[in-house]
C-alpha cells in the first residue's frame, strides 16, 4: 500500500534531488509495470513532476541516475531537468560519481557457491581496515536470471561471452563490530551492476545479513544502506558530497 512508504528528500537543488529510499520500495518501475505501481519515482513525481520529463533511453525511469536494489535503502540521485540528467550521466561515465554503502555481515563461510569462481582477493576482515578492491565482470544466473555471478578475466570464453564486458569494482573496508556483534563494512563504487555489493561481499566469504539469495544470515531486512553520494554538480561542476546515517 502507498501509505506504507513516505518520501524523504535529503537535498533539493534546482537541477537535482537526493532522496532517501526506504527498503522494500522499488526505485523505478519496469517497462511492463502498471502506472499505479508504487515506486520511489512515483512518490517523487507527485511532488516534483518534472522528474518524469528528465530522462534518458528508458523514459519510464524518469530522471533517476542510478538504481538501488528493492531491498536496499539509502540515497538516490534524481535529475530535475534534461540538461542536468545528461550532465550527470557524463559525470558517471567519467567515474566521478561515487556511492558509499554500509553493509553488515555476521556469517563467514569459505564454502564455494554454485557458479562463483575462486575468490582471488584478500579477506576484508583480515585486512585490518585497509581498503580491498574486489573486481569482476558479471553474468546473470539461475532461474529467470534473477541472481548474479562474478566472472573473472581468466574464466572460460563461454562465461566471458555471457557478460556485458564491463569490469566492476567494489572497494571494501572493514569498520569493526557493531554492538550486536555483526561485522560492519564500508563499500564504495562508481559504476555499478545489479546486486554488485551483495555479490562481491558473498564472494569474499561475508554474505550480508538478510540476504537469503546469496546465503547470508537470516534477518528481517537486508543489511545494506547507501549512506553517501559524491559527484560534480551538473551546473557549477563543484564537487559535492551528501551523507546520511
Amino acid at each position: 500500500m502507498e501509505t506504507d512508504f513516505t518520501l524523504s528528500v535529503v537535498h533539493e537543488d534546482p537541477a537535482f534531488l537526493v532522496v532517501d529510499k526506504q527498503a522494500c520500495l522499488p526505485t523505478v518501475p519496469l517497462k511492463e509495470d502498471p502506472p499505479e505501481k508504487i515506486t520511489l519515482l512515483s512518490l517523487v513525481s507527485k511532488q516534483y513532476p518534472e522528474v518524469l520529463l528528465a530522462c534518458g533511453q528508458n523514459a519510464w525511469e524518469g530522471g533517476v541516475l542510478h538504481r538501488l536494489d528493492t531491498a536496499t535503502s539509502g540515497l538516490v540521485v534524481i535529475a530535475r531537468t534534461q540538461e542536468a540528467y545528461h550532465s550527470l550521466k557524463h559525470i558517471q561515465k567519467a567515474d566521478l560519481f561515487w556511492k558509499e554503502y554500509v553493509a553488515l555481515s555476521s556469517l563467514h563461510t569459505d564454502v564455494p557457491r554454485p557458479g562463483f569462481p575462486p575468490y582471488p582477493y584478500g579477506d576484508p576482515v583480515l585486512g585490518g581496515g585497509k581498503e580491498i578492491a574486489i573486481g569482476s565482470l558479471f553474468r546473470r544466473y539461475g532461474e529467470n536470471r534473477r541472481e548474479v555471478r562474478p566472472v573473472s578475466m581468466d574464466s572460460s570464453k563461454q562465461l566471458l561471452d555471457k557478460t556485458s564486458g564491463t569490469w566492476y569494482i567494489t572497494k571494501v573496508c572493514y569498520s569493526g563490530k557493531t554492538e550486536s556483534g555483526a561485522n560492519q563494512f564500508t563499500c564504495r563504487l562508481s559504476s555499478g551492476f545489479r546486486h554488485q555489493v551483495r555479490v562481491h561481499m558473498a564472494w569474499s566469504g561475508w554474505p550480508l545479513d538478510g540476504d537469503t539469495v546469496y546465503h547470508g544470515k537470516q534477518a528481517p531486512n537486508l543489511a545494506l544502506r547507501a549512506v553517501a553520494v559524491r559527484f560534480l554538480h551538473p551546473v557549477t561542476q563543484e564537487q559535492i558530497e551528501i551523507r546520511v546515517q
